[in-house]
C-alpha cells in the first residue's frame, strides 16, 4: 500500500517534461518558414525575441499583428510484448500474481488534440483541433534617431493537449495538460551604433502557467494481492461482501485492484510577474553578409496554486472500512496509510526555471536574389535536474511516500530527479527574391530531445524531431508587409518493456508505483502543424 501512495508523487513531476516541446515553435511566420534561422535576419517586431538589435531595421512607427493557427495530434498505443510470460523455448509460463495481460489499455489507442492555459482559470478545453494564438506589438523610430523602441506580446513557450474521451487509455499520464509562458509586456530598444553595427535589449514581463488533470491508478503487486484477498472474501463492487474476519480486519469496503482507477488529480500553478531580459547584436558589414547573436536570460519563478485529489468511492470506501477494523487501525497508523477521505485539497508551490537560451547565426546573399541563413542555438535544460514542490500542510500520500524515499520526500515537500540535458539545435533557411514584391522561403530545423531515454513518457512524447517550414513575404505597398508560413513537425518513439523508461513502463517492485504502464510496449506519435500570417504596417 505504501507503494500505491508513492505513485501520486510521480504524477506531479512527469508533466514538467512538457516545456521543451513548445519553445519558439509557434511564434513568428517568417522565422518558422526559415527554420528559425533568423538571428542575422531578425523578423520585424518578433526581433524582440530572436534578436532585439534587429529593431533598428524598423523605421518610423509600425504596428504588427500575427495569428498562428495550430493543429496538434498526439497518439499513443499500448501492447504486451510477444515474449511475455514465455520461456526461452516459447512455452507459456505463469506470470505470477500480477499479470500484465490483464491491463485494459492493451490494444487501444490514446488520442489528444491541442489545449490552452487561461491565466486565472487553468486548462481551457479546445473541442476543435485548431487553436489560434495571436501576438502583436508596436515600434517607434523617432525621425533622425539611432534608437528604435518597441514592445511585443507573444508566447515564447506553449504546449498543451486535451484527451477528450473519459476512458482514454493515456489518461494516466495526463487528460488535460498545459504549460506556457506569455510575455505580455516587453519594452525593448535597438540602437544603431553605426552603419554596420546595431545592438539591442529588452526587459520582459511574463506570465508562467502550468495546469494538469489526470486519472490515477497503481499497477502494483501489493494491490494485486489485496484484490486476490477480496475475491477470496467475496467482496463485490460497491462495498459489499462477507468480510468474515470483522472486526479484526475488513477488506470489503470497496473493490480495489491494479487496473482500477483510484481517483483524479487536478492542479494549476502560475505566476503573473516573471521578469527576464533579451540581448542582441547585429553586424551587417555589406550587402551580402550579416552576423547576429542573441541571448535570452533565464526566468526564475515561484509558481503557486491549488491542487485537488478526488478519490473514487471504491478506493475511499476500502480505506474507511479497513481502518475501522482493529488491525487496520494499527497498520494504518504505523504506516500512515490513506484514511479514506473522498477528497484532499490545498495549496502548492514550486520553484520553476525558464531556461536561458543562446543563439548565433549568419546570413549570406548571392546574386541579389538568393539568401541563405544558418543558425545554431543552445538551451540550458541542465537547470532541470529536479523539480521541488512545497505543500501548505501535511498530506496523507506524502506521509506514506516518505517511508520509501526519505531523501526526496517529507510530509509537506517532494522532489523528483529529472536529469534533463542541455541541447544544441541548428536551423537552415533559404529565401529567394521572386520579384520586387515577393520573397519565397523554405527552412528546416532538426531538434534534439532534452529528455533522457530513461525518462521518456506519454505526457511529453517528443524525441528527436525536425521542424519543416515554408512560406513567403509580400510587400503590399511601401508601408505594409505580409509574411505567411506553413510548418510541420512530427516525432515518433517506441518505448519497449525490454528497454523501459523509469517514467512510464518499468517493471520492478520499488519503481512500479511511478510507472502506470509497467511491462508494456508503447508507441507514441506527436504531430504539430501550423499556419501563420503576420501583417505589419506603418501608422
Amino acid at each position: 500500500m505504501k507503494k500505491l501512495v508513492f505513485f501520486f508523487v510521480y504524477i506531479i513531476f512527469s508533466s514538467g517534461s512538457h516545456a521543451q516541446m513548445g519553445q519558439s515553435l509557434l511564434l513568428d511566420p517568417k522565422a518558422l518558414s526559415l527554420g528559425n534561422a533568423v538571428t542575422a535576419d531578425p523578423p520585424g517586431l518578433a526581433s524582440i525575441h530572436y534578436n532585439p538589435a534587429g529593431l533598428t531595421r524598423l523605421k518610423g512607427r509600425q504596428l504588427s499583428v500575427t495569428i498562428m493557427n495550430v493543429i496538434l495530434s498526439m497518439e499513443s498505443e499500448y501492447a504486451i510484448p510477444e515474449d511475455y510470460a514465455k520461456d526461452s523455448n516459447g512455452n507459456d509460463i505463469d506470470p505470477g500474481l500480477l499479470d500484465f495481460r490483464d491491463d485494459p489499455v492493451i490494444g487501444k489507442k490514446s488520442e489528444a488534440i491541442a489545449g490552452a492555459y487561461i491565466p486565472g482559470y487553468g486548462i481551457f478545453p479546445m473541442h476543435l483541433p485548431i487553436l489560434s494564438l495571436p501576438s502583436g506589438g508596436i515600434s517607434i523610430n523617432p525621425p533622425g534617431s539611432k534608437f528604435t523602441f518597441a514592445t511585443f506580446t507573444y508566447m515564447p513557450m506553449v504546449a498543451g493537449f486535451i484527451k477528450e474521451e473519459d476512458d482514454d487509455p493515456g489518461r494516466y499520464q495526463g487528460k488535460h495538460v498545459a504549460m506556457q509562458r506569455l510575455t505580455y509586456l516587453s519594452p525593448s530598444f535597438g540602437y544603431k551604433v553605426n552603419d554596420e553595427l546595431s545592438i539591442g535589449a529588452g526587459f520582459l514581463l511574463s506570465h508562467q502557467g502550468f495546469a494538469i488533470s489526470q486519472d490515477v491508478r497503481a499497477v502494483n503487486i501489493l494491490i494485486a494481492a489485496t484484490e486476490l484477498l477480496q475475491e477470496a472474501f467475496g467482496c463485490e463492487e460497491g462495498g459489499t461482501g462477507d468480510d468474515p474476519l470483522v472486526p479484526f480486519i475488513a477488506l470489503c469496503g470497496g473493490r480495489i485492484g491494479p487496473y482500477q482507477d483510484i481517483g483524479n488529480l487536478s492542479m494549476h500553478l502560475e505566476t503573473s510577474m516573471s521578469p527576464s531580459y533579451n540581448l542582441g547584436v547585429l553586424w551587417e558589414p555589406n550587402d551580402w553578409f550579416a552576423w547576429g547573436m542573441s541571448y535570452q536570460s533565464e526566468g526564475k519563478d515561484t509558481l503557486t496554486g491549488e491542487f485537488e485529489f478526488d478519490y473514487t468511492n471504491e478506493f475511499a470506501g476500502f480505506f474507511q472500512r479497513f481502518r475501522s477494523s482493529i488491525f487496520g487501525a494499527i497498520i494504518g497508523a504505523m504506516f500512515q496509510l490513506p484514511t479514506g477521505v473522498s477528497k484532499e485539497t490545498g495549496y502548492v508551490s514550486t520553484e520553476f526555471t525558464y531556461p536561458q537560451h543562446f543563439q548565433t547565426g549568419v546570413k549570406f546573399r548571392f546574386f541579389d536574389k538568393l539568401q541563405i541563413n544558418l543558425d545554431a542555438g543552445w538551451t540550458d535544460y541542465d537547470e532541470w535536474k529536479s523539480f521541488y514542490f512545497n505543500f501548505d500542510r501535511q498530506l496523507d500520500f506524502l506521509n506514506a511516500a516518505k517511508i520509501l524515499a526519505p531523501t526526496e520526500i517529507t510530509a509537506t515537500t517532494l522532489e523528483q530527479n529529472l536529469n534533463y540535458k542541455s541541447t544544441w539545435s541548428y536551423g537552415l533557411g533559404i529565401e529567394y527574391q521572386v520579384s520586387s514584391r515577393l520573397k519565397a522561403r523554405i527552412g528546416i530545423e532538426p531538434r534534439t530531445s532534452t529528455i533522457p531515454d530513461n525518462r521518456r513518457n506519454v505526457m511529453a512524447p517528443l524525441g528527436g524531431a525536425t521542424l519543416y517550414g515554408m512560406g513567403f513575404g509580400y510587400r503590399w505597398d511601401l508601408d505594409t508587409d505580409v509574411d505567411v508560413s506553413l510548418s510541420f513537425m512530427t516525432s515518433e518513439e517506441e518505448i519497449l518493456a525490454s528497454d523501459p523508461s523509469g517514467s512510464l513502463n518499468t517493471d520492478c517492485l520499488t519503481c512500479v508505483a511511478s510507472n502506470p504502464y509497467p511491462g508494456l510496449n508503447i508507441k507514441t506519435k506527436l504531430s504539430i502543424a501550423a499556419a501563420g500570417i503576420t501583417f505589419r504596417t506603418k501608422f
